[in-house]
């Protein structure tokens, strides 16, 4: 039986299911219903209050009966109602709950009392039992009835909802396939720990790729100074957000969309072919405050209509999408944790996955990483609030795969700390070993740990590894690190640091040999003993770590272009391979990309020659009636740039509208014969691609955004796109080859933004 308010679960989209959360309990006022969670095969909590809420007729008594108990409410003017169950003892026996209010009546079958979990995060958290490692051995055996599941569906919105989708199911191989590994292997644990008498309800709110602060309250990260920046930065999307020039944008695109298609499937079907590759459909528009990485917005759909249901605790694997922010994840994730507890009354465990082991590993000490920073922030998050645990799994991760597929330990070591800390049964060590104190004695440092068990070791029986040291000048070096003879402290010195000031261990994303465990076999956490500044420090909002992101990946990205025959023009690190032929005018590298200040006209240029290629760039542009661009096929004298220009005018918002030969000829195209008068452009409105001529290309430039050209240079053929839009295409009567240019057009004080700067030989 259903007795959801809303529709049943699935992956529905932001702006319906958020539509639907806002408008449903007035639609449905005039009947009983319960929310999503009150359902068939549901497991309430034992030993806490829990509520049993929905929607009746406006002011309509409500009566509850369960388990020996009748609990009253009244619903209120908009037909919301909500009962306070006193605190339910376990129970395995299936029992019915009941809900009345005057004539109507629903029943709840299959109801169990015992131990409820949530299991939230992002793509690992959500990762599912049958794309996990031994799936199908591991399905065939999820035969636990007494254990119910309940995948929340993904949404946003942009109030608190007090109502979901979803159903809840009994564990078999028919449905474990599809819910959370982690969780599965998690609740297993406790399943066969406590035995059949115990009944499990475990809850998935987990969303692939999403950051902490979505799944926070607004309330609550306007009280963290950190993640005001972030706050304010979205605000300012949503208040640029124009949605009605946006739809009108949309619908355009969406027709000649299907013009496309159509007249795709049409030429396909008369030459009896199969269709091709279609065209990307265009994206309908949706509010910043909808955006699923919008502060607060997963927690008002998929956390908040939760909170009135009793939980035994939490279990998070998240931080992915923090880690340029780890500096700021110091505040934002445990200010998240309390959050939680806060909203449900309730200071319940909370246990999380340290990050696991990713990327190619690294190689050299004292190597600056965010993710090692985000798993220390992690760390600290641990020894900041109480009741909280951490699983490290930092010797199960995949160098090449963010979703390392093996789950079931994850789970286990969630498990042992819930089992020890909730449970009682006397696991010890249930934890990995985790940095407590050191101290400095003459050139060595010893470091003391907890949760060392019968004593520490090496995994291999080896050597440890992936100790550093470093004395005051921050350089580290591989140290030599042993075990103490008690078993509960290591010893670290290098003959190269004389006086030690900073230790760390494992400290990078994927610290490959890192080797130290306790008796259990359970791998220590990465530590460090120092202070320094952190790569990330200062990063606070959701477009810094998006640029924090490009630059570091900007390697990667050129070594992928250069195997594809692209010219790398600009490294993103530095000016090599450019010249600045004038004797005024300011260049530096910021963030990966060129940034250029003059009080008037200055150009860069490449150092090489090129005649025949295809460039792409991207330029950003203050506000205000600025304008600028590349060249290309120029010529370079001391203090003077002369050659084509295709430039993005800023004075009336429009692209100028066709090429501009500097220094030489003006504007050589549009015009007749070789002319050059600007008023000769409208001639030429049947071939020009000009905005001022063709409507389509209005919008083609992006007003303090970026713009990407893609300028195609072969023999006396030029051809310019806009932001994909086609905007010159001509023949010249030379065939000339010359450097390639950035230009700053003289506005004093203002700067101008270069980036990605890429070029293809023909």
């Amino acid at each position: 039986m259903k007795n959801s308010l809303l529709p049943p679960g699935g992956l529905v989209s932001l702006v319906i299911l958020s539509t639907i959360l806002s408008v449903a309990a007035p639609a449905a006022a005039q009947q009983l219903v319960l929310a999503a969670p009150i359902a068939d095969h549901m497991v309430l909590q034992q030993g806490k209050r829990t509520s049993i809420w929905g929607t009746a007729a406006p002011g309509a008594a409500i009566e509850v009966a369960f388990a020996g108990q009748t609990v009253a409410a009244k619903a209120g003017k908009d037909g919301a109602w909500e009962a306070r169950l006193k605190p339910l003892k376990k129970n395995m026996k299936p029992r019915v709950l009941t809900v009345t209010a005057g004539s109507e009546s629903v029943k709840v079958q299959d109801v169990l009392v015992g131990e409820v979990w949530m299991c939230s995060g992002q793509s690992n958290m959500g990762w599912t039992l049958a794309k996990s490692e031994n799936a199908e051995v591991e399905i065939a055996a999820a035969d636990y009835p007494h254990v119910r599941l309940f995948a929340t569906p993904l949404g946003t919105a942009a109030d608190p909802q007090r109502d979901t989708f979803g159903e809840w199911k009994l564990c078999a191989p028919d449905s474990a396939g599809s819910f959370s590994a982690v969780g599965y292997h998690f609740g297993r644990e406790l399943a066969e720990a406590l035995g059949k008498g115990t009944p499990l309800g475990l809850i998935n709110t987990a969303w692939g790729g999403k950051p902490s602060e979505s799944f926070t309250t607004r309330k609550k990260l306007e009280s963290v100074p950190s993640a005001r920046p972030l706050l304010a930065e979205w605000d300012r999307k949503q208040a640029a957000f124009d949605e009605p020039v946006l739809r009108a944008a949309y619908e355009k695109a969406l027709s000649r969309w299907e013009a496309a298609v159509k007249k795709i499937r049409e030429e396909a079907k008369a030459k009896g072919e199969k269709p091709g590759r279609m065209p990307r459909r265009p994206q309908e528009p949706v509010a910043p405050r909808l955006n699923p990485n919008f502060p607060g917005s997963i927690s008002n759909s998929m956390i908040e209509p939760w909170t009135r249901y009793a939980i035994a605790g939490a279990i998070w694997y998240q931080g992915e999408s923090n880690q340029w922010r780890a500096a700021q994840y110091r505040d934002i994730f445990p200010a998240m944790i309390e959050d939680w507890r806060a909203r449900w009354g309730d200071k319940f465990p909370f246990y999380f996955v340290q990050l696991a082991n990713f990327t190619t590993p690294s190689t050299a000490p004292g190597t600056p990483n965010q993710w090692a920073e985000l798993q220390e922030a992690q760390t600290l998050t641990l020894q900041r609030l109480p009741k909280t645990g951490m699983a490290i799994i930092n010797d199960i991760g995949e160098a090449g795969n963010v979703h390392p597929k093996n789950k079931k330990d994850v789970g286990k070591r969630l498990a042992l700390w819930a089992l020890a800390r909730d449970y009682g049964k006397g696991i010890s060590p249930y934890s990995g070993p985790i940095y407590e104190s050191h101290e400095i004695s003459g050139n060595k440092v010893r470091v003391h740990f907890q949760h060392v068990g019968e004593g520490l070791a090496a995994r291999d029986g080896g050597k440890l590894q992936r100790f550093e040291i470093a004395g005051a000048d921050e350089v580290f070096h591989w140290a030599d690190a042993e075990i103490s003879k008690d078993g509960r402290s290591v010893i670290v010195a290098s003959p190269k640091v004389k006086k030690p000031a900073s230790v760390r261990y494992a400290w990078a994303a994927n610290p490959e040999g890192a080797n130290l465990v306790n008796s259990a076999g359970l791998p220590a956490s990465l530590f460090r003993t120092d202070d320094w500044k952190m790569i990330t420090a200062g990063v606070r909002t959701f477009d810094e770590s998006q640029v924090k992101r490009q630059v570091a990946n900007l390697g990667k990205v050129h070594a992928q272009l250069e195997e594809r025959g692209w010219t790398v023009l600009f490294n993103g690190n530095n000016l090599a391979g450019w010249m600045n032929p004038y004797d005024h005018g300011e260049a530096s590298v910021v963030d990966g990309e060129i940034h250029l200040v003059a009080d008037k006209k200055f150009f860069l240029c490449t150092e090489e020659v090129y005649g025949d290629f295809t460039f792409t760039g991207e330029v950003r542009l203050p506000e205000g009636k600025s304008n600028s661009g590349f060249m290309f096929r120029c010529h370079v004298e001391p203090n003077k740039v002369y050659g084509y220009q295709a430039e993005v005018d800023g004075s009336d918002r429009r692209w100028s509208g066709g090429l501009y030969d500097e220094g030489r000829r003006g504007w050589i195209w549009p015009s007749t014969k070789g002319r050059t008068k600007v008023d000769k452009f409208l001639e030429h409105e049947a071939e020009s691609q000009a905005h001022f001529a063709k409507p389509e290309v209005a919008g083609a430039l992006k007003r303090n955004d970026w713009n990407k050209y893609e300028i195609t240079c072969r023999g006396n053929s030029i051809v310019i796109k806009v932001n994909g839009v086609l905007t010159t295409r001509f023949k010249d009567d030379t065939d000339a080859s010359g450097h390639i240019a950035i230009q700053h057009h003289g506005e004093d004080g203002q700067v101008y933004r270069f980036r990605n700067l890429y070029l293809r030989k023909l």
